[in-house]
């Protein structure tokens, strides 16, 4: 390479690499979860085919709620259709700016099978899901 091009070529990369002495950091945002919900009353989420054979004994679900009142909403868990045959109900406190794990446990024997699972929000006020998984029950032969 010839003296000329590879000394164009450091003084690049030098400004690419060094920061100007004004240059301020940025500010650093307060990040949300990527996938947050809001649900209220009537909102729903789905999810197709659900193999609930798998040993699951229930539930965990992020959320945060920013309602004081004493009629609290409340997320319930249906099976084949929004409408369909209620598995389970939890009451959703006031969790102010945090995020609590809420658990929900229990037989699900009337949904053994392969099902479309919803949580159906129901009750007065709005509250954000930002996680969903399973609660399993792993036992030894």
């Amino acid at each position: 390479m010839r003296p000329l091009a590879l000394a164009a070529l450091v003084a690049v990369m030098v400004l690419l690499v060094l920061p100007a002495s004004s240059q301020q950091p940025l500010p650093v945002k307060k990040q949300e979860p990527e996938n947050t919900y809001l649900m209220k009353s009537g909102a729903y989420l789905g999810f197709r085919q659900v193999n609930l054979s798998m040993g699951e004994i229930g539930f965990r679900i992020a959320v945060s709620c920013n309602i004081k009142s004493k009629s609290r909403p409340r997320l319930e868990f249906r099976i084949d259709k929004p409408k369909g045959k209620k598995i389970g109900s939890l009451e959703i406190p006031h969790t102010a700016d945090t995020t609590f794990h809420l658990q929900l446990t229990g037989q699900l024997r009337h949904a053994w099978g392969v099902h479309d699972l919803y949580l159906v929000a129901k009750g007065i006020g709005e509250f954000n899901i930002s996680g969903f998984s399973f609660i399993h029950n792993y036992w030894k032969d």
